[in-house]
């Protein structure tokens, strides 16, 4: 297997890790949190929209505008 094809392996592990997490939390709610109940009690405090504002910025100016601005 070579590095790309691992790297692509990875992030579909982690994509697939996430579907079942939500579809857990949809199934059976006393046992995980549903997804939309843990991100309206996250945008609920001011502080947290700002710093994944921030975040999310800073993530996409280093990854997105760096490669299109060279």
């Amino acid at each position: 297997m070579t590095l790309p094809q691992l790297i692509v392996f990875g992030y579909l592990f982690f994509v697939a890790i996430g579907i079942a997490l939500a579809a857990i939390g949809r199934l059976k709610p006393d046992l995980i949190s549903p997804l939309g109940q843990i991100l309206n009690f996250v945008m609920s405090h001011r502080i947290t929209r700002i710093a994944l504002f921030a975040v999310w910025w800073w993530l996409g100016w280093h990854f997105l505008v760096g490669v299109t601005v060279r």
